[in-house]
C-alpha cells in the first residue's frame, strides 16, 4: 500500500469513526433520559465533534425516533404535572433545553386543561389549611408563583390579589 492509499484509508475510517463516536455518545444520553435536539447537539459539540457529523447524526436520530422535540416536550410538561409545578414553569424548562415555540404551546395546552385545580392540590399539599391571614396569603401566592403558575391562576384560588 503506498503512503497516499493509507492516507485515504486513514481519513475514511477517521470520518467513521467520529460518526461513530458521536452517535455513541448520543445513544448514551439519550438511554439516560429523554434529550431535546439542542440539548444533543450542545453536548456533541463540548465533545469535540464537527457540525457535519453533529448534523448526521441528528438527523439519523429522528429518522429512528429516538430524538423527538415533541415528544420530549409532552413527556416534560407531563411530569412537571405530576410534580405539581405550572405552566409557566414548564414553558422556562422547556425554552431553557432550545425547544420550537411552535413545540411548546400545544405541549402545554395537552397538558395543563384544568391548572387552576392543579394549582389548588399543589397548594393544599402545602397548605393543609387555606390561608385566611393576609401574610399567610402572600406567603401562599409566593409558594404557587414558584411554583410556575400564573398570577391569574393564583389570584383565582385565593379570591384575591395578594
Amino acid at each position: 500500500m503506498t503512503r497516499s492509499q493509507t492516507r485515504k484509508s486513514r481519513s475514511r475510517s477517521t470520518v467513521s469513526d467520529a460518526a461513530g463516536r458521536a452517535w455513541d455518545r448520543a445513544i448514551r444520553l439519550l438511554a439516560a433520559r429523554d434529550r431535546s435536539e439542542q440539548e444533543i447537539r450542545s453536548r456533541l459539540v463540548a465533545s469535540g465533534e464537527s457540525a457535519p457529523t453533529i448534523a448526521a447524526t441528528v438527523r439519523r436520530l429522528r429518522q429512528y425516533r429516538y430524538l423527538d422535540d415533541q415528544r420530549f416536550a409532552l413527556n416534560l410538561a407531563a411530569q412537571a404535572v405530576r410534580r405539581g409545578y405550572g405552566s409557566a414553569y414548564v414553558r422556562a424548562q422547556l425554552e431553557h433545553k432550545g425547544v420550537a415555540d411552535q413545540v411548546i404551546g400545544p405541549a402545554l395546552h395537552a397538558s395543563f386543561d384544568d391548572e387552576v385545580e392543579l394549582a389548588r392540590r399543589a397548594l393544599t399539599r402545602q397548605f393543609p389549611e387555606q390561608p385566611r391571614q393576609p401574610a399567610e396569603r402572600a406567603k401562599a401566592a409566593r409558594f404557587l408563583l414558584r411554583r410556575g403558575f400564573p398570577e391569574a391562576v393564583v389570584f383565582a384560588i385565593l379570591n384575591e390579589a395578594c
